[in-house]
């Protein structure tokens, strides 16, 4: 009788874990359905609504196949009434594709931007929304004194693409011949030969494309790339990091205002392809200093490259799918847009860190077990016979708080002693810097650890840097995000906590006044340093000449750099998993530019204030003459 009621109950086991094994691969697989089926057409919506003497207009039309980065969606708001305080508040769900118990819904994100208006005031600006998730569902709702006056569709995408599998944007006035002919270069998704799942809206296919019921083999799919009109063009870099480059014509690129061309140029300058059909790159690329070589179609500009194809190079070589591997060819992936593009995207290293922190190893779970278990031994066994002996049992509502209060003061003494409240980080920089346009972009990959409790506040970092938290596992934090914007981006919860690694990759670009003045004298160049920071190594080539630093150069100092070869050379720590990056650069350093490894770096935003560096590197690549 025991033996049948045990199985009967092993036999409920495993109907109900089939049962719930069911419902999430049902769950999975609408939710992969539902963001396959906005891959038709572009993600969100475009409409105005009126409510209590306010008129909004929201751009959320994207593309539904994006790179890890950021979603732009754009705000078009009027104050019909008096001066007030709104929030534009956006909620959503986050589904990683992974195995085991990682996989399926991993918290949400919510992000907050407060709008302060005058009465009559019209304000237009674009909110970036960070994304990182396989798929993504994604509202917004218009709030005041924490009332809700209005809510907004929600939309669903996925994120996480491969930078080759993620949409192109093409700028096109709709009623200029060259949007009819971009319409027609819109590559689609290439359909796989294994399918993942079937539904009734038809069948997925293992790169998520959704074809009919019924259609054949060569069904035509929907196409990846998108098409927007210049006046809808976010006015805010962060918004192009989904995507993998962005195509417009000479007219368009007449049609933008200044801070949709800035907005563009930033995110070229932090990796981007811009490819201006039929443009002039002497026009393009601000402040040159010298005019590229005639006949010339693509030009770097810091971590990007803007390309001139003409309309008829564009015909000959198959459109955007031929403009595209045109591009690839001249790029660097180490450092070019989408971020995920880099060969060691995601890759972690000891103890969660995407870099080993010295000195860091990682939550000491052996004497919390021990204390733990001295504790429950102390405040049982231990407390109940001492009382006993003394008949004194009444005492034991006394005694287990005091015992208890004592090893809390125990083990906080003991986190105290051993880590402090401070955080540790330790970052791998690259910077360039242009000179002559006063201009500096920097990528950087970061690991911290915060010892005691998490930073008050969580990790703030100005609107403009591109910030990718990619979690412990590096393929994305699962942590719930709160993220504000009002002033700042300011991740207040679910990035950084306590004990616990955290990586993220992370894009700035700023005016930089920062520089290093040379003078020639006799065989030898006298440099002066101007980058706030004490330069340990520095390289500089001028005439095919290659002139070297003999000892630390400190901020504000000056030496005489010689050729003569006694000046170690420029090299990472071996310990560094991006270190492969940089054997090209130091192998053919380009003519007129110094390579120099500065002790702490002014282009980077930790996130927090006094991190505690161990064994950063940072490398600076500069111009004194501006790039070429």
């Amino acid at each position: 009788m025991t033996v049948d009621l045990r199985c009967e109950r092993a036999q409920r086991a495993a109907d109900t874990g089939s049962a719930v094994a069911v419902q999430t691969r049902v769950l999975a697989t609408l939710l992969l359905l539902f963001c396959c089926t906005a891959s038709a057409r572009a993600a969100g919506e475009y409409r105005t609504v009126e409510v209590e003497s306010l008129k909004v207009t929201i751009d959320s039309e994207w593309s539904a196949r994006t790179a890890p980065g950021y979603f732009p969606v754009r705000f078009d708001i009027t104050n019909l009434g008096e001066a007030r305080v709104i929030d534009i508040v956006g909620r959503g769900m986050r589904y990683f594709r992974s195995s085991g118990m990682r996989g399926g819904i991993q918290g949400g994100l919510e992000i907050q931007q407060s709008i302060r208006l005058a009465r009559g005031d019209r304000v237009r600006f674009t909110l970036p929304v960070p994304i990182l998730a396989d798929h993504e569902n994604l509202g917004f709702e218009i709030q005041e004194n924490g009332r809700t006056l209005e809510r907004l569709n929600f939309m669903g995408f996925e994120s996480r693409l491969p930078a080759v599998d993620a949409a192109a944007l093409i700028v096109a006035d709709p009623s200029s011949p060259f949007a009819t002919a971009a319409a027609g270069w819109r590559r689609t998704m290439a359909s796989g030969t294994r399918t993942s799942m079937t539904g009734a809206s038809g069948t997925v296919t293992s790169s998520g494309i959704l074809v009919a019921p019924g259609a054949a083999g060569g069904a035509r799919v929907p196409p990846l790339d998108f098409l927007l009109e210049p006046a809808r063009l976010p006015a805010n870099w962060l918004g192009y990091t989904s995507v993998r480059a962005v195509v417009i014509g000479t007219v368009e690129w007449g049609q933008l205002t200044e801070p949709q061309k800035t907005a563009l140029l930033t995110w070229t300058a932090c990796g981007g392809d811009l490819i201006v059909i039929d443009g002039d790159l002497q026009s393009l690329v601000p402040a040159a200093r010298t005019a590229p070589p005639a006949g010339a179609r693509v030009r770097a500009y810091f971590f990007g490259r803007i390309h001139v194809p003409t309309f008829t190079s564009i015909l000959e070589t198959g459109g955007l799918t031929g403009a595209l591997a045109a591009a690839d060819k001249a790029a660097d992936t180490n450092w070019s847009l989408p971020a995920n593009r880099a060969a060691d995207w995601g890759i972690i290293g000891a103890r969660g860190f995407r870099l080993p922190i010295p000195g860091v190893a990682g939550v000491p779970a052996r004497t919390y077990l021990l204390i733990l278990l001295a504790f429950s031994f102390v405040i049982g066994p231990v407390n109940y016979w001492f009382l006993l002996r003394r008949r004194r049992q009444v005492l034991l509502v006394l005694t287990a708080p005091l015992i208890s209060a004592v090893f809390i003061l125990l083990l906080g003494g003991y986190v105290i002693a051993g880590e402090g409240f401070g955080v540790r980080g330790r970052a791998m920089t690259f910077t360039m810097l242009d000179q002559v346009r006063m201009q500096a972009v920097t990528r950087a990959s970061i690991s911290l650890y915060a010892s005691g409790m998490t930073p008050g506040g969580g990790l703030r970092f100005p609107r403009d840097v591109a910030v990718f938290p990619i979690g412990a596992e590096g393929d994305g934090s699962r942590a719930p995000h709160r993220v504000e914007l009002s002033e700042l981006q300011r991740y207040s919860s679910g990035v950084i906590q306590a004990r616990s690694a955290t990586n993220l990759e992370q894009i700035a670009f700023r005016p930089a006044r920062e520089r290093l003045n040379f003078t020639v004298e006799g065989n030898a160049i006298r440099v002066v340093n101007g980058l706030d920071s004490t330069i340990s190594t520095l390289v500089y080539r001028t005439g095919n000449t290659k002139y070297a630093l003999t000892a630390p150069l400190p901020a504000g100092g000056q030496a005489v750099l010689q050729a003569d070869g006694r000046a170690a050379g420029v090299a990472v720590p071996a310990d560094l998993p991006v270190s492969g990056r940089f054997a090209h650069l130091f192998a053919n350093q380009p003519e007129g530019s110094y390579l120099a490894i500065l002790e702490r770096s002014p282009f980077w935003e930790p996130g927090v204030p006094r991190v505690e560096e161990r064994n950063s590197f940072h490398l600076l690549i500069g111009w004194p003459g501006g790039q070429p």
